[in-house]
């Protein structure tokens, strides 16, 4: 025998994980093309047909060729009918109902139905979820039509009644809101996020008529898992209420955002998306029992029907997770074939559960949720045996030897998951592994002990509160533990990953540790590793031989202006910061958020046009989130609580407050300048609008104008002055659009192609002004408004100017 024989990889020991990758493909090519469901059907008929005549073919002539196009065919027949599949319940293409219920948009109407969910947001607001059964239209016309819709409940307007609970029926009615897609990059996308848990529309309440329990024979999912919410009450104090439901059945709605985000810098955020590791806690004791079924008659039958009617039942507790639902699915299987002796691959098992939640819904493949458990499972599965073999067995069997493995397991699992934490989260814990070595162990009797427990509360609670009083003393030791660790230097780090490239890379390198004990194979896929780092180099020398661009991204921030200037040599700065209400700032919205996902971990200055809150709200905020060098402004004192505020902030933090005017030049980067055009310091004016700072950035042959909020009077000192400099490409147009603004004189001297005004759709000052609108149409060939365009985005290569807006 030739001991050089290539290696071979088993496929046909794993078809499922074969079926699975040919049905995602089918799947992402449909996201990403967004085809008909006519020209999928099409496709798969043509294969089918193909496929069909090869087999027959095949099997008459026995030719090798017609067997190698069946096997094309049939792999080509799972790819379409994903792609199929998917298309047919694609939650992107909005439904007949939504569109009906939509077309209804600042209108009245009469809802009824059944509260599925309830959540308080961060300005107090209530997010309430029903579905919806019947709704009534104007004209006294009645549709009896189920779909979900969010209901906005703000309690200023009117109180949260106490009945407003899980599985209750209530009557309201409510104004139809817009929902729209976002208008600002790296802008979490609402719309689309409802989208994919069923909701199309949303609605503010204006009036409940009625709330009353549910009324029929069986009760639903949301009334078990509301009395499970109130046995948790019962069953836990005040302070642990919210992290015990969190834990328990996944129940996050009350959970504080300081304490979510603590969690996860300190690793420990999966322990709070009910998954796999409760339903391993809730598999043990039945592990243990497996011997005694096989006791008697019929045994073996009576336990899987148990098992999997009480894996069904918590996942229905949780609300059907895909983690949930993966790990019980994969638990009822590895059970059938322990009971009975079946062959048992974990690998495969899992690929069957994936299948079948792709079946159930084929966009759940796109779900945070599904890609960390499905991702989580296999890297376990695969890179475990690999590191935790070689450990001596004296070491597995000793009182540390457990702890040991969490901290193996837990650490091979964050560094395998780590593009995705990245990707999605912007944020990776380095004490993951080691916090999770710590709590794992004791959620293990923790969580099987509260859930057997829980049932006892709602008969006794006084004997309840006494059983229960271990779990409460730990709950409350975790959240110290956690709020400890995730304060600790270094325990996380801030990362920012969009590029595939990487996540193939990442991937092969998983295979590539998986496969170490394989010589055969592994060479290959060493291989594949260097050739991905080979195009990753090739990739990074054309960026670098490509032109270095200017990037000004002015976003919408509603009545406001916030812009963000990255130059080529990776500095940024803004020009103002957008604006500031009670319970919204535009930087804590918008601003932060987007340089979080740009990886902007620094700026290098925030330029303050003028004193106004519309254009200094955001600053506050960024002083306590982000390092800055420098603040410039007009230096003209104003006196309102939000200016003291920056200035007193700005001293603590150490940054220099530089004002600016007529003739300075700012040196932010060699590769552009930036000039200031105003205010002028010999002329005085009350008016702080017409002290604003006039800033003209010049990169190669490239000019941006920025006009802050100046006015009639400023605007003409401005081609008084500079008559010749103040000619630009592009112009922020001062004023939101103002008649008091954009003046003949200014437009026909400064000759811009392109004018953006930034403003709200339904603003109190009544912008843009109609005379305004046709004086900037008059000058200025290209015109855009935020409140219609959404952000724009300029990128410059010193000679010609690119754009994109996001509406």
């Amino acid at each position: 025998m030739d001991s050089r024989q290539t290696y071979h990889f088993p496929f046909a020991s794993y078809p499922a994980i074969r079926l699975l990758l040919l049905l995602a493909c089918g799947i992402i090519i449909d996201y990403h093309t967004h085809l008909s469901t006519l020209i999928w059907a099409l496709a798969f008929g043509i294969i089918a047909t193909i496929y069909i005549v090869s087999e027959w073919h095949h099997q008459s002539s026995l030719r090798t060729s017609s067997f190698r196009i069946a096997i094309c065919c049939y792999l080509g027949l799972v790819v379409a009918f994903g792609g199929f599949w998917h298309s047919l319940f694609d939650y992107r293409d909005s439904p007949t109902h939504a569109k009906i219920i939509n077309s209804y948009t600042w209108q009245d109407l009469t809802f009824y139905g059944t509260i599925e969910q309830l959540k308080q947001t961060s300005t107090g607001k209530f997010q309430i979820d029903v579905e919806i059964d019947t709704t009534s239209f104007p004209n006294n016309l009645v549709w009896n039509k189920s779909y979900k819709l969010r209901a906005i409940l703000n309690p200023d307007d009117l109180p949260l009644p106490e009945d407003v609970k899980l599985g209750n029926n209530i009557a309201f009615n409510a104004t139809i809101y817009p929902l729209e897609a976002p208008s600002n990059p790296s802008q979490f996308n609402y719309k689309d996020y409802l989208a994919s848990i069923g909701i199309y529309s949303q609605a503010g309440i204006n009036e409940i008529d009625h709330i009353g329990p549910q009324t029929g024979v069986f009760p639903r999912w949301t009334n078990i898992r509301q009395q499970a919410l109130d046995a948790i009450n019962t069953n836990f104090s005040n302070q642990t209420t919210s992290l015990a439901k969190a834990l328990l059945i996944g129940y996050k709605n009350e959970l504080q955002r300081e304490n979510k985000v603590a969690f996860s810098r300190a690793g420990l955020s999966h322990i709070m998306a009910v998954s796999g590791l409760h339903v391993g806690f809730i598999l043990a004791p039945f592990w243990v029992i497996i011997p005694f079924f096989w006791t008697f008659r019929y045994g073996k039958q009576l336990g899987l029907v148990f098992l999997i009617g009480f894996l069904f039942f918590y996942a229905g507790l949780t609300g059907f997770p895909a983690s949930v639902t993966r790990a019980s699915l994969v638990g009822g299987f590895l059970a059938y074939g322990k009971l009975f002796y079946k062959v048992r691959n974990s690998k495969n098992l899992t690929a069957v559960a994936a299948l079948i939640i792709l079946i159930i819904n084929p966009s759940d493949l796109f779900s945070i949720g599904f890609q960390l458990s499905f991702s989580a499972v296999y890297i376990i599965l695969l890179l475990a045996p690999v590191f935790t073999k070689p450990l001596p067995i004296w070491i597995q069997y000793r009182w540390y030897g457990q702890p040991l493995m969490i901290v193996m397991i837990s650490f091979i699992v964050q560094l395998g998951l780590f593009p995705l934490l990245a990707y999605y989260f912007g944020e990776f814990s380095i004490v993951g592994p080691f916090t999770n070595a710590l709590v794992i162990p004791f959620l293990g009797i923790a969580i099987p002990l509260a859930l057997l427990i829980l049932p006892i509360g709602m008969a006794s609670p006084g004997i309840a509160n006494f059983l229960n009083f271990p779990i409460e003393y730990f709950l409350r030791a975790l959240e110290q533990f956690v709020t400890m660790a995730a304060h600790w230097p270094g325990s996380w780090i801030q990362v920012h990953i969009d590029s595939l490239l990487l996540f193939g890379i990442w991937t092969i390198s998983i295979f590539f540790l998986a496969t170490l004990t394989i010589p055969k194979i592994r060479w290959k896929i060493l291989i594949l590793f260097l050739l991905l780092l080979c195009i990753g180099q090739g990739k990074s020398v054309i960026q670098k031989l490509s032109p270095e661009e200017l990037q000004i991204t002015i976003f919408d921030v509603g009545q406001g202006d916030a812009t963000l200037v990255s130059t080529p040599n990776d500095k940024h700065f803004l020009i103002d910061t957008g604006r500031w209400q009670l319970t919204y700032n535009s930087a804590k919205y918008i601003l932060l958020p987007h340089l979080k996902a740009e990886n902007i971990t620094k700026l290098n200055g925030v330029f303050l046009s003028h004193p106004h809150a519309d254009h200094i709200g955001g600053i506050p905020e960024l002083i306590n989130q982000i390092p800055i060098d420098t603040i410039y402004n007009s230096g003209t004192p104003y006196n309102s609580g939000l200016y003291q505020k920056y200035h007193q902030k700005a001293s603590e933090q150490n940054i220099p407050i530089v004002p600016l005017s007529a003739g300075d030049i700012v040196m932010i980067d060699p590769s552009m300048r930036i000039f200031i055009y105003g205010p002028d310091t010999q002329t005085a004016n009350s008016n702080v609008n017409n002290r604003s700072l006039l800033m003209e950035l010049i990169y190669g042959n490239t000019e941006f104008l920025f006009l802050g909020d100046a006015e009639q009077k400023q605007e003409a000192q401005l081609v008084k002055d500079y008559p010749m400099l103040a000619d630009t490409d592009v112009l922020k147009v001062a004023h939101h659009g103002s008649k008091t603004s954009s003046t003949p004189l200014l437009l026909q001297h400064i000759t811009a192609q392109t004018g953006v005004v930034s403003l709200a759709l339904k603003n109190r000052f009544r912008h843009p002004h109609k005379t305004v609108i046709s004086r900037l149409h008059k000058y200025i060939n290209d015109l855009h408004f935020t409140s219609l365009d959404g952000g724009i985005i300029f990128s410059s290569d010193g000679k010609t100017i690119t754009k994109r807006t996001l509406k």
